[in-house]
């Protein structure tokens, strides 16, 4: 990375305004702690980043080899009809090939309407296999569907490391690539609701009972699922690997019971399409990965060895934050023709018809721990933002989905303009915002609140959330000590918001009181773990479902107005 004003050769950077607006210079110590993990950069295979249509001259006459694998030229310009994808250039007098890499340059637009956001894992229904898993997201697409809906935000899916130790958050994950099979439907295992989820057991219950299943027909060589695993490529094989060696089970019979596994997640998020085929399901990218996982592993090359991801000291987190995610080196990310960061991006978008990046300030700059250091002895670490959002463009262009950018926080103000530009909607939060529902942007996802914030009953029953949400909740909800009166009429003020997304949480529809998880938190609490309090079946059939729905749906009721 060259220098720039700012900004050092490395990526670092000089200092960040906090949120009142101080500056906080970067430790020379900080400095070279990161310089060191980082290591020396290097100019890396040339790449060249364009948007499709725009054609350009070139340096040299040279040869175009597509992405296919088919040639044109010699040319002396780019040819304005090149197709999407990541070609090369090819010098006619044997110099360094370029990657071409052309882009759409926006991301396809999301259909406009009302959806909504739910943790998978906490819905469970009255056959439920202890977490809530595909089978339930399919009742669940058909009830939005039928009640006007076009869209369901899901808790990331990515895939936790094997064993009896499963990882509780889904934003912890052993690879952002695959899925969780804890959400699988498998037959042969007891329905269960236990008071929070339990996931080694349920993983010992499946394991054993989706073992059986694979010996029973899906081992054998010419078994239907060995054709989608082989198109998979290398990825897959890797993952299966690390898994089976993960178990301590490394055999071949155990490598393939893991790619088999992943085809059968495959199978059952195609089973939720066709009930709802017409509901828009939306992943959610993680900022980052286990640094003792797979993807550390596979991209071990790309990494910063020893740092961390997190956040600097706040008003609301004093100490700052450590997320324990490892990062990638700018420079080695782009060496590797970012090679990493399109298998991410490919993987969380398969099967998706929409993807929530969370924290998408991270493809403009990260804040960077430095090892054996805490959050207060951090810096901010630039990176490639026009490329990595012209890669976000192409995979889900070709994906034929939409992209949400969760940018909540302290955003510096070309974040949002680029969000715009790369047509990539931004979020809107009520406990965010003074601003009347009305005057919300267009071009956002908008909603009450998310999995790390106050649900509406926790605010309302005082169980949750600061004076400032209180007051808030009663100018949007009106006085009335119902909170199911509350829900539906903060709903109403919702659904007056021009935004081009509007979802309702499943906690809020199920009147819960306890937010999925509270930042800063680990085992005083059980995060991640506590289901929705009442049966999937009975949340969908309640009045209050039924009236968000409709106030989402329609137009505006005055709040003043009881719900029905």
């Amino acid at each position: 990375m060259s220098d720039s004003p700012g900004v050092d050769r490395f990526g670092v950077t000089d200092g960040y305004h906090d949120v009142a607006g101080v500056w906080h210079a970067t430790p020379d110590d900080t400095r070279r702690a990161l310089h060191d993990a980082i290591g020396e950069p290097q100019p890396g295979p040339p790449m060249w980043f364009v948007r499709q249509g725009a054609g350009g001259s070139l340096w040299s006459p040279c040869r175009i080899r597509l992405e296919d694998g088919s040639e044109l030229g010699p040319v002396d310009s780019l040819p304005t009809d090149l197709p999407l994808g990541y070609h090369e250039l090819l010098p006619v007098d044997g110099g360094p090939a370029t990657m071409l890499v052309v882009s759409p340059g926006v991301c396809p637009a999301p259909p406009p309407g009302w959806g909504v956001a739910a943790q998978l894992y906490a819905m469970l229904s009255e056959s439920s296999q202890g977490i809530g898993d595909l089978a339930d997201l399919a009742v669940l697409a058909r009830w939005v569907h039928d009640h006007g809906g076009r869209s369901i935000l899901l808790s990331p899916l990515h895939a936790p490391a094997p064993g009896p130790a499963q990882q509780d958050s889904p934003y912890y994950p052993a690879s952002r690539r695959w899925r969780n099979p804890l959400h699988l439907r498998v037959p042969g295992v007891a329905p269960s609701r236990p008071a929070f989820i339990e996931r080694n057991q349920v993983w010992a219950d499946k394991r054993a009972a989706l073992w059986a299943r694979f010996l029973a027909g899906a081992a054998t060589p010419d078994a239907p699922w060995r054709g989608w695993a082989a198109g998979q490529g290398e990825p897959l094989l890797q993952w299966a690997a690390w898994c089976a060696a993960r178990e301590g089970l490394d055999s071949p019979e155990t490598r393939d019971f893991h790619a088999w596994l992943q085809w059968c997640i495959d199978r059952q998020l195609a089973a939720v399409r066709d009930a709802a085929p017409e509901v828009a399901l939306i992943g959610d990218l993680a900022i980052g990965f286990d640094p003792t996982g797979a993807d550390a592993d596979a991209f071990a090359a790309s990494l910063a060895p020893g740092c961390r991801i997190g956040a600097p000291p706040d008003a609301f987190n004093p100490a700052g934050q450590d997320w324990g995610l490892p990062p990638f080196a700018p420079w080695r990310l782009r060496a590797a023709r970012y090679a990493p960061f399109i298998d991410t991006v490919r993987g969380a978008l398969r099967g998706m018809q929409g993807l929530r990046i969370d924290h998408v300030m991270g493809m403009f700059r990260q804040y960077w721990i430095p090892p054996d250091t805490g959050p207060d002895g951090g810096a901010y670490v630039r990176f490639p933002a026009d490329e990595l959002l012209s890669i976000i463009a192409l995979e889900a262009t070709r994906a034929g989905a939409f992209v949400v950018g969760e940018d909540l926080g302290t955003v510096e103000p070309h974040v949002r303009e680029a969000l715009r530009d790369f047509g990539i909607l931004g979020t809107t939060v009520m406990w965010f915002t003074d601003d009347r529902p009305e005057d919300y942007p267009e071009a956002t996802l908008a909603t009450v609140t998310t999995h790390d914030l106050p649900t509406i009953a926790g605010v309302k029953r005082l169980v949750d959330g600061e004076e400032i949400l209180r007051e808030r909740l009663g100018v949007l909800g009106g006085e009335t000590d119902d909170v199911a009166t509350v829900v539906v009429r903060t709903h109403q003020r919702l659904g007056a918001a021009p935004s081009r997304l509007k979802l309702a949480t499943l906690d809020d529809l199920a009147l819960a009181e306890l937010r999925p998880n509270v930042p800063g938190t680990t085992s005083e609490r059980p995060n991640w773990r506590i289901p929705l309090p009442v049966p999937l079946e009975t949340l969908l059939a309640s009045a209050v479902a039924a009236e968000v729905a409709a106030a989402l749906a329609g137009p505006s009721h005055d709040s003043g107005d009881d719900p029905g």
